[in-house]
């Protein structure tokens, strides 16, 4: 593998700008910084930047983080949880200075390939992994260090502005403990404040606003490597040629295409860049977690059921949208819990006693191989699932499939899309009710929080 410090231009779409390629040592791509104008208003500026350094639209994710700061959440949990997973396989290896930062960076599309005589495009950890124990690249030395070095954004500022925005969460319960009033605007302020709080602790790690990937170089042809790796690498790749390994496909697309009836496959090949739409795999544990926490987000609401409102008719639309949050993402978990079980545990088992069929007969295979590290080592994981997933379609006659194949998603379909409307229909009462509601509002509301009465004082 070679490095060479030079800059290309034009060669590969960029995250927002050239790739770099570095002789020694790899540096991270560079990162910018943003001033924020207010505590809350950082918060929700870090999460969308976190978001976009894959490269997604900063906007996209920004009004994501407002909207429904618990898919963000779900997907920095996802973030994490592959991170962890990049650092027990490469420690597995031997490589033991790969850490949390590092899986970020790799995940996020931090990393670039360049074969020989060949189009460079993006890999990720499983990637980096499958390729250095098959011989064709050399760990990418690059130091945890120089990561951090790189971000504008380093653990200490991320802390300090988390150590803001909880300033209005203390300010809320001090003025409940005050007796003052709290409006609908800062119950829906603290409870997407307590959600991005969350979200940051999971991306606590993460490298911000990625922009120059670091290109790996490599001293043979992808003809040569897919040639290597067998009949499973002799497919037409859908996303990049590395497509057998890990795919990239976005969790909710390989679902829902089959019913949308669209490709879902990218415009261009290979794919431009990694983004951030998928949910990897959470072990029981982490999904129950990642429960909780979207419940806690979705039960601050009911703090305002008892609040004033202009008309008898908003507080009660107030408390079903509440309701309506809670149940809504219990139900999902649910069915989520459904899905995960049908599709990997006994429910393959009963599907096919009482229907006397497994196949998926939407015209999509979903294989699923072992993880790369635990396959190299011979070490098969029995507790879980792998994420490596690839996507192919089934041809007439055609034997050669990978195993087990994916059960119908027919109830996975007609049962998410009536929650999601509900859902949304709530949440999006939610967030209109509190601007609304600032026609009227009471006195009290603009009492400040007497701090000085916390203080132990006599008489």
């Amino acid at each position: 593998m070679l490095y060479t410090r030079e800059s290309t231009a034009g060669e590969c779409p960029p995250m927002a700008a050239e790739p770099w390629t570095y002789s020694g040592h790899a540096s991270s791509p560079h990162s910018s910084a943003h001033t924020p104008s207010s505590a809350s208003t950082s918060l929700r500026n870090m999460t969308a930047t976190y978001a976009y350094s894959a490269g997604n639209s900063y906007g996209w994710w920004m009004a994501i983080s407002i909207a429904g700061p618990e898919f963000v959440l779900t997907a920095a949990a996802g973030q994490l949880a592959a991170a962890r997973d990049s650092v027990k396989a490469f420690h597995a290896l031997g490589h033991t200075s790969w850490t949390h930062r590092h899986g970020f960076f790799a995940n996020m599309g931090g990393f670039e390939l360049q074969p020989l005589n060949g189009a460079p495009f993006r890999i990720n950890s499983k990637h980096i992994l499958w390729l250095m124990s098959r011989g064709h690249i050399q760990y990418p030395e690059i130091s945890d260090e120089e990561l951090l070095d790189k971000s504008k954004r380093d653990t200490v500022s991320k802390l300090i502005t988390c150590f803001q925005v909880g300033y209005l969460i203390v300010q809320c319960i001090a003025r409940g403990v005050q007796g003052l009033p709290i409006t609908t605007i800062e119950l829906s302020t603290m409870a997407i404040v307590v959600c991005s709080i969350m979200t940051s602790v999971c991306w606590i790690s993460k490298p911000q606003d990625v922009r120059y990937p670091v290109r790996i170089e490599m001293a043979e042809t992808m003809d040569q490597v897919l040639r290597g790796a067998g009949p499973v690498a002799a497919r037409p790749y859908r996303q990049t040629p590395l497509d057998f390994v890990d795919d990239l496909t976005p969790s909710w697309a390989l679902n829902i295409q089959p019913f949308i009836k669209l490709p879902v496959g990218p415009f261009e090949r290979p794919l431009p860049r990694i983004g951030d739409s998928r949910l990897p795999w959470l072990e029981t544990l982490e999904s129950l977690y990642l429960c909780i926490a979207t419940l806690i987000y979705a039960s601050i609401h009911f703090t305002g059921w008892n609040f004033r409102f202009h008309s008898k008719a908003e507080q009660i639309l107030w408390r079903v949208s509440s309701l309506i949050l809670v149940g809504t993402t219990a139900l999902f978990w649910v069915l989520e819990t459904g899905a995960i079980w049908q599709r990997y545990g006994s429910g393959h088992k009963l599907w096919k006693k009482m229907f006397g069929r497994s196949e998926d007969k939407s015209g999509v295979i979903v294989t699923v191989t072992e993880d790369v590290a635990e396959l190299e080592a011979g070490r098969p994981q029995p507790d879980r699932p792998s994420m490596l997933v690839s996507q192919q379609p089934i041809e007439e006659k055609e034997e050669e499939a990978w195993a087990p194949k994916q059960l119908p998603l027919v109830w996975e379909f007609w049962t998410i899309f009536p929650v999601a409307f509900i859902y949304a229909l709530a949440r999006f009462y939610i967030l209109v009710e509190p601007i609304v509601g600032l026609r009227s509002m009471e006195a009290g509301a603009f009492q400040t929080v007497n701090w000085m009465g916390f203080l132990p004082h006599a008489g």
